[in-house]
Formats: C-alpha cells, structure tokens, sequence
C-alpha cells in the first residue's frame, strides 16, 4: 500500500504549512531531550485542540509513560513522568494494535462502529476521538503518541493527519539524535568521572606505596621487562623517570650474597606458574644496605602465564626493631635466670659446700693411709678418686651457674633432655629440702635425645621447679610433692611434666598465666613464664598448664625428638 500524498485544500493550506514550519523549527533548535519533548508536546495539542496527549515507550515487554501533555485553565501542561503506564488511564486495545502494526490508527469512538468500542477505558471515559501515532526509525519503534479529544464536534482531518505523520517523521529523527546525544553526554561524565577517580586512585596509590616504603611492578613475561612504580625505583635506587626497566637491571640491584638464591626461587615459581615469595638485600650506590620482602601474582590469559605483578617492601627498620628486640628479650631472660638463683643461693651454696666437704674428707683419709708405718697405696688410691669424682661435680655445679647467668646466644644442639632436668634437679635440691617438699622423678621416656639450646631449657625447667615449689609453701593440711616425669608419644615427641600439690590455677588467672608482666607474685615480674613460653615455642612445642586432680596443677610441654 503505497503511503498518502499531503493533501491540503486552499484554505487549510497556509495553517498547516505554518504549523509544520514552526513545529519544525522548534524540534530543530531544540537543546537537549527534555526541551524537544515540551516543543513537540505543545505543538500537538494546540494544533490539534487535544484535551491529552501521552507519549510512551516501550522497553522490553512493559510500556513506560515517559511524558503527558493536557489543556487546563493556565496553557498546556506538560509533565515528563517516567514510569510503567497504567491501563485504568489508556486504551489498550488501542495501543497495542499500533505497537504490533507500526501503523497509525484512529477511533471515533461511539460515532461510528470500531473494534475498540469495548475497550474498558473507553467505556468509563466519554473520549471522542482518539490516536495512536507510532514514530518509526529505521523500522524500529522509537515512541508512540497517543491523542484524544473529549469533544464530540472535533474531527481529525486527513489533512492534520498527514501533516501530524510529517511532523513525527521529523521528530523520530531529531528524538534519536537527543537520545544518542544524551547517551554520548552520560558517556563523558562517566569518563570524566573515572579519569578524575583513577588520578586520585593514582595519587593515593602513590601516596600509600611513600608512607608505608612499598613498591609495585609488574613482570611482563613476553618481553622481561618491568613496569614499576615510583616508589618501587626509589627503594631500589633507580632514576625515578624511568618506570620500565629490564628483569636484568632488577637482578643487577640484589645484594651478591642473595642473588643466585633469590634468581633460582624466582624462576621455581615461573616455572611452577605460583606466586613469589622472596627475601633479600640490596646494596645501594652508598654502600648501605636494605633488606626488602618481595610478593608477586601470576596472571593468566587463557590459561597462559603472561604476567606477574607484585608489591616490593623496604622492611629495614622493621628488622632493626626486631633486632633491637631480640637483643632485649635475651637480657631479659638473662635478668631473669640471675633473679632465680639469687633465690637459690642457699641451694647453691649447699651444693657447692657437699663435694668440697667430701673432698676435705678424702684428702684427710687419704693422707692418713699413706702415713701410716706401711702406706695403704690401695686406700689412698680410692681416696684420691674419691676427691677426683668430687671435684668434677663441684665443677659441673659452678659450670651449670655461670652457663645460667652467661649472656650467650641460643645455639641449637643435640641434647639429652634427662640430663638438663637432673641438672636443674641438682641445683633446686637444696631448696626443696628446706622448704620440706618431695620429689618425685618419673623420667620414662626411652627417648629423650632433642635437639635445643642447653641454657634455655634450663631456664625453663629452673622457672618451672621453683613455682611448683613457692607454689606449695603455704601448704600445711596435705603433703608438699613436686613430681617430674617424661614420656614419649608415638616415638615423635617427649613430654615433660611438673606437677606440684599446691592450690592450683584459678579461671581468673589462667587466661593470664603467660601474658607479660602478669604476675600473682608479690615481688615477681611477670617475665619468668612469659619467656618460658616463647622458649617452648622457639623449640617447637608449646607451654601449657591445667588442673592437677584431686589438688594442684601441671605445668607441660613438648618437644620434637631427634632419632639416630
């Protein structure tokens, strides 16, 4: 069916041409969207006399009212709206036979007879004619108007009508171009948006990597380059303008003493395609020297390795607290093994003074043997053992003493744990015979060989006797015991155990008991099993304490045996 000529009688011709001059003119010198609606809105309704004019659209399967036009006292009112239509204020029937179509359609409702009499609106609303007016583009439905009149002495004529589908025509067009417009102008703020967001991304990025001495890379694979960060050149002494470097100028930076170890963990994770985790130093132009930790990422593209990105961070002074700390923590621990056997002098002393008597003893019977009229050579050759024996045990004391108080490091050997807990015993026997205690030694365990550092462990078996006795001081309705035992679980670690019979540990404090500086002591320092247990820990095991059944408690630990 080939499409109406615009056909305009004389009369009509002038108005017509004016309304489409003008109407064209406004949509053309339209600004935005908005102001192209109200034009062409008004346009409608004044030239039609139209008591409403709606123009919808439809999105999906739902049809959006996105603005309505209507005559009132004051003019035209035009309102942009923007929600999904209601059908208690629209013919339905009308509008969807036009979305199928893409054609207009018209009723004279109740003037002559049409398929859309029975619609439900047009039976509550006494409308007299009314439109629909799809706006086509490129056979795609852009909107669609829809027009009425509630005067029944109105009419549309062909002529508006043609005139109507000219001037939608060019609407459709100049609709397309605002929307387009308007999605290029969002385009733009976005964009301006994201351009302002990633500077400042970028400044705080950069802001972030100077305060906290980290850098950031990236590794790209292809062609073993490095994208780097400022901060990332400056940690490593590199020209902060040049932010691609070689892998080989990386390497160049790594102190000689790391760089083959670090360079074989590095090409591990390439080739195993995991993540990279190193530790080294560099030596800088100056000569001094940072120690750095270093993290990287794969990146895969379609299942390839492609890239690695990364941070690098300059933890000098962490390490030189850590240091500083360690240091501390040692004269700590030192301080504290002094304390203790100042409170075991009279233990000490008692010690020391048996195999010196002994040896006094000796020396005195051994010079009776041989001054008698015959020498007993015999006699005097025990006895001379016998002050031998003596005098190695006096040694051992006072060697165990100044091995206790000496300021060493940790050095880690093959041990024998019964042998630290009979030399602890040896030192603290005096101290549990004043103080009326029994011990009770339960050393079981058929393995006992460790690998750990002498002093420390005696340290903490010294630490733990000694609360174990002070623990039992006031005991007066039951017997004093300190019992330690060993015993192994499974041939893979050997568990020490001292037991008192004191008053126990009470819930108040047992959440506390190896905090620093918590103490129950009136002049202790809350150190002792703090240190106790990041010794236990240092070896391997951990330090615990519980309830002992019916009375006292049970301080334990485990450590690691080491088999032949």
């Amino acid at each position: 069916m080939k499409p109406k000529k615009l056909q305009i009688s004389d009369d009509a011709s002038s108005q017509h041409l004016s309304v489409l001059l003008n109407a064209s003119k406004a949509i053309s010198e339209a600004a935005d969207y908005a102001t192209l609606l109200q034009a062409l809105l008004t346009i409608i309704i004044k030239h039609a006399g139209a008591q409403r004019v709606f123009l919808l659209k439809s999105q999906g399967d739902n049809l959006i009212l996105e603005a309505t036009a209507q005559t009132n006292t004051n003019g035209v009112m035009v309102e942009h709206v923007h929600c999904e239509a209601n059908w208690d204020d629209l013919p339905k029937s009308l509008i969807s036979k036009a979305i199928q179509t893409k054609k207009l359609l018209y009723a004279n409702v109740g003037q002559q007879s049409t398929p859309y009499d029975l619609d439900p609106y047009f039976q509550r609303f006494s409308v007299s004619t009314a439109i629909c007016l799809p706006i086509i583009k490129q056979n795609q439905l852009i909107a669609i108007f829809y027009i009425e009149l509630w005067e029944h002495d109105k009419l549309f004529s062909d002529e508006y009508l043609n005139v109507l589908t000219l001037l939608t025509a060019h609407a459709a067009t100049t609709m397309e171009a605002a929307r387009l417009q308007n999605a290029i102008d969002e385009v733009n703020q976005q964009r301006l948006k994201l351009e302002r967001a990633l500077r400042l991304a970028d400044t705080s990025l950069a802001l972030g990597e100077q305060i906290s001495r980290t850098g950031s890379w990236r590794w790209e694979l292809h062609n073993n380059t490095l994208v780097c960060s400022e901060e990332f050149c400056n940690i490593l002494d590199l020209d902060p303008q040049r932010r691609t470097i070689s892998f080989a100028d990386f390497a160049a930076c790594i102190h000689p003493e790391d760089k083959n170890s670090v360079l074989d963990r590095i090409r591990y994770a390439v080739q195993k395609e995991t993540a990279i985790n190193v530790e080294y130093r560099v030596l800088k132009a100056d000569g001094s020297v940072l120690y750095l930790t270093g993290q990287g990422c794969p990146v895969f593209d379609s299942d390839k390795l492609v890239d690695y990105v990364g941070t690098v961070n300059d933890v000098t002074a962490r390490r030189a607290s850590e240091n500083a700390l360690r240091v501390a923590q040692d004269d700590l621990a030192r301080v504290c093994r002094i304390t203790t056997i100042g409170q075991l002098t009279s233990s000490i002393a008692h010690e020391i003074n048996q195999p010196l008597m002994s040896i006094v003893a000796n020396a005195g019977a051994g010079l009776r043997w041989l001054h008698r009229a015959e020498p007993d050579l015999q006699q005097v050759s025990a006895s001379l053992q016998s002050i031998a024996t003596e005098g190695q045990r006096a040694g051992q004391i006072v060697q165990s003493l100044r091995t206790l108080t000496k300021n060493t490091k940790a050095l880690l050997s093959k041990l024998d744990i019964h042998d630290v807990l009979k030399c602890i015993v040896a030192i603290a026997r005096r101290e549990i015979e004043r103080r009326n205690v029994s011990l009770e030694l339960h050393l079981d365990a058929k393995l006992s060989q460790i690998r750990g550092d002498m002093v420390q462990l005696q340290q903490v078996m010294l630490n733990l006797v000694m609360n174990a006795i002070e623990a039992m001081s006031e005991i007066s309705n039951r017997q004093r015991v300190l019992t330690i035992s060993t015993f192994t679980k499974e041939d893979q670690v050997i568990f020490i155990q001292v037991e008192d019979t004191g008053p126990g540990i009470s819930d108040e404090i047992k959440d506390h008991l190896f905090d620093a500086f918590y103490t129950t002591k009136k002049d202790g320092m809350g150190m002792g099993l703090a240190i106790c247990h990041s010794i236990v820990e240092m070896h391997g095991g951990e330090l615990s304490a519980v309830l002992r059944q019916p009375v006292g408690s049970i301080f334990s630990f485990a450590i690691p045996l080491v088999k032949d």
